[in-house]
């Protein structure tokens, strides 16, 4: 893989995956990393009082995460490998769980793309809890497991699921898969 190109690897996954953890890792290493925005958007929107939340209206969050995943798009370093908790298709398979329409955000999607491998943290029980930003139950999360690989399949990528192993072992799967 040329390294000398800007390549924006994603790291997805059902809430409570993971995900944050490599990408605390990563960073540590030196790479460029984007963090979740959804989290985020859940923490300004619980501050201010709206009802932009996921579980209160979807749609109006979902906007307000696409906006803020297109702005993180643009702020890739130029000529590095960046990863990203989450990406774009992350929003359309949340809305495509809940039967929610995608398509102008399907069409923007194309505009965007990421590295063709993408890296799906599985749901684990075992690491999973519950907070203020992360109200799915643990059925949910297998719900919104099997969204991600069908919205991320459908647009082309390849899906590689990233083992139940430590933190550590994980980033280095992610990153000898990225050197194939």
């Amino acid at each position: 893989m040329n390294m000398k190109a800007t390549q924006r690897v994603i790291i997805t996954g059902g809430p409570g995956t993971g995900k944050s953890t490599i990408i605390d890792l990563l960073e540590q290493k030196g790479y460029s990393c984007h963090r979740e925005v959804s989290r985020e958007v859940i923490k300004q929107e619980i501050e201010k009082g709206t009802d932009l939340l996921p579980w209160n209206n979807n749609e109006g969050f979902s906007n307000l995460v696409l906006d803020g995943q297109t702005n993180q798009y643009r702020k890739a370093i130029d000529g590095r490998l960046n990863f990203y908790d989450r990406g774009i298709l992350d929003v359309i398979a949340y809305l495509r769980k809940d039967a929610l329409p995608t398509e102008a955000m399907e069409d923007l999607a194309k505009h965007y793309p990421y590295a063709k491998k993408v890296f799906l943290t599985p749901p684990w029980q075992e690491i999973y809890a519950v907070d203020n930003e992360r109200k799915e139950n643990f059925e949910m999360m297998k719900e919104i497991h099997q969204s991600l690989i069908s919205t991320y399949s459908d647009f082309g990528y390849e899906v590689i699921e990233v083992p139940k192993h430590s933190a550590e072992e994980r980033v280095q799967f992610i990153l000898s898969h990225l050197q194939n």
